[in-house]
């Protein structure tokens, strides 16, 4: 029986074939673990990778082949699971998989409908910014589209600004500081004002209060004052 990361690399496989992955970020605790293909030289340990993959899809999402998404991945042991109002999820014993889009004008719980892969994803608050200026990975063979880890930093500080769950909220912070210091010792210190200067008026009030009492505070303001 195939391990958790042998199935994520199969899973990964199928889909670049599919034309799926050219299309979308991977996002999350996965997208954590694949920085330290990009931190090759920096002192990064992501502390935390669940069995869920999320892939993020653009505000208009589409896809340049039409491909039954559960079919496609049923010989994995895949299976459609649906929640909320309607939301898709495949699942097996090892992964979760889900797509993510982000939400904009008013809040809704509509799935958002991916009409070429006969499925659906659900939208979040915060998730655009992740399209600012992805970055590419290799994973053995499979190219991998994934944020750029300061657009990932400051989305998991306003991410857990929204969790009602204490612990997950905690979880998003630690992931968003473990990459903070990544990026300080790969001396990126103008891309993350870029991505901080991307944000909107009240993005970046949020991430000023999350930070105020972290050790990174200070900084972080000498950043953003240049």
């Amino acid at each position: 029986m195939k391990n958790q990361s042998e199935l994520v690399q199969d899973v990964l496989r199928i889909m670049a074939k599919a034309k799926i992955l050219d299309n979308v970020l991977v996002i999350g605790s996965w997208c954590a673990h694949l920085y330290t293909i990009y931190f090759t030289d920096q002192d990064y340990i992501p502390r935390i990778r669940t069995r869920d993959i999320d892939f993020l899809t653009k505000t208009r999402p589409s896809f340049p082949k039409e491909v039954d998404f559960e079919e496609l991945l049923s010989p994995l042991g895949f299976e459609v699971e649906f929640f909320g109002k309607g939301y898709m999820k495949l699942e097996s014993e090892e992964l979760m998989l889900e797509f993510l889009t982000p939400e904009v004008g008013r809040p809704t719980e509509k799935p958002v409908p991916l009409v070429e892969l006969k499925f659906n994803a659900q939208p979040l608050r915060h998730l655009s910014i992740l399209w600012r200026d992805p970055i590419q990975v290799s994973l053995d063979d499979i190219n991998i589209h994934l944020p750029h880890p300061a657009d990932y930093m400051l989305q998991k500080l306003l991410s857990s600004s929204n969790r009602k769950n204490n612990d997950k909220a905690a979880k998003d912070r630690e992931m968003s500081f473990e990459v903070f210091r990544a990026l300080l010792q790969k001396d990126e210190k103008q891309v993350i004002l870029s991505s901080f200067n991307n944000l909107s008026k009240a993005e970046k009030k949020i991430v000023k209060e999350l930070l105020k009492n972290s050790e990174y505070f200070s900084v972080f303001e000498e950043i953003i004052r240049k």
